[in-house]
């Protein structure tokens, strides 16, 4: 309402710019454009089997989809097979282009069953991240497997200590607070006065323990995640000289279906090994997909009597 009052040459959103923030330009800004087929030129329909973005200078990458055994269902599969001649189409016309210098926007075909979409405007972190986002966004016939790596949602430590809390608090009551602690602990050392951060959330009574996450996309997260965790907990045992048992380490995985089968497996083989070196080292490790298990195992493993 205070705006409806200002004088035309007052400024209506000054109230407003003391709050703005600037922006951080993109790494990245160019165009893309899709990659269409229309198998029959009687008929209107087309389909996206591809994505190729350009940067201001005029240089692309794209990429076709590789697999047709969609089309399958709608040709048949002898039919079909002349999506895959027009999609080697697509490609020989685009990497002539390259090849020559052409401009995006410029490139031909040999085929009018080929062609290029509308050019937008796009942004990101760098053209290949570009265009395997898009790709998976806009091209609709790619493998239901690929598409769940774009639909994979992470989950980093902190929520997964959220909702394994969240069960622990039905499970232990007002045991909780004599399990849980502040995550991030500053221990100092006597040598030289230095101060060293751990990162933990379990602590009770003669015991020191972690909850953490697996749930990422790339296997080498997950690895460097278990390592960093079971090295604060080591040290920190260390320091208090706990035995064996009482450092416990507490992961949670990604659910079966919630990935490609091949990097479910990447990702269990790599905790399967870390996990059978740190029970060797006197850890109880516990691997779970849900948070109510994973905080059954937290309360049995800390034994604290309400």
């Amino acid at each position: 309402m205070k705006s409806m009052f200002l004088s035309a040459g007052d400024d209506p959103y000054a109230h407003l710019r003391k709050h703005a923030t600037a922006v951080p330009r993109a790494e990245f800004e160019g165009t893309w454009a899709t990659i269409e087929l229309q198998p029959d030129a009687f008929a209107r329909q087309r389909y996206t089997v591809g994505v190729a973005v350009a940067d201001q200078d005029g240089n692309f990458i794209f990429r076709l989809l590789d697999d047709v055994s969609k089309f399958d269902c709608l040709y048949g599969r002898d039919d079909a097979a002349e999506i895959r001649t027009l999609i080697e189409a697509a490609e020989h016309g685009l990497l002539r282009a390259q090849n020559s210098k052409i401009a995006l926007a410029d490139t031909q075909f040999d085929t009018g069953m080929v062609m290029l979409g509308d050019l937008w405007p796009t942004s990101g972190r760098s053209v290949d991240a570009v265009l395997s986002r898009l790709f998976v966004d806009v091209v609709p016939f790619i493998p239901r497997e690929e598409r769940k790596t774009r639909d994979f949602v992470t989950l980093d430590n902190a929520a997964v200590r959220r909702l394994v809390d969240d069960e622990l608090k039905r499970i232990a009551g007002l045991s909780f607070e004599r399990l849980s602690v502040y995550p991030q602990r500053a221990v100092v050392d006597r040598t030289s006065g230095q101060s060293h951060m751990l990162e933990f959330n379990l602590e009770p009574a003669g015991k020191v323990g972690s909850v953490i996450s697996a749930i990422y996309k790339t296997p080498t997260s997950v690895e460097l995640n278990f390592l960093r965790a079971s090295r604060d907990l080591a040290t920190y045992s260390r320091i208090r000289e706990l035995e064996d048992r009482q450092i416990g380490l507490f992961v949670m995985v990604p659910a079966d279906g919630s990935m490609p089968p091949s990097e479910l497996e990447r990702i269990e083989n790599i905790l399967g090994e870390q996990s059978w070196s740190l029970e060797k080292q006197g850890f109880v490790v516990s691997m779970h997909d849900a948070a109510g298990p994973l905080a059954r195992d937290v309360w049995e493993w800390a034994s604290v009597e309400q």
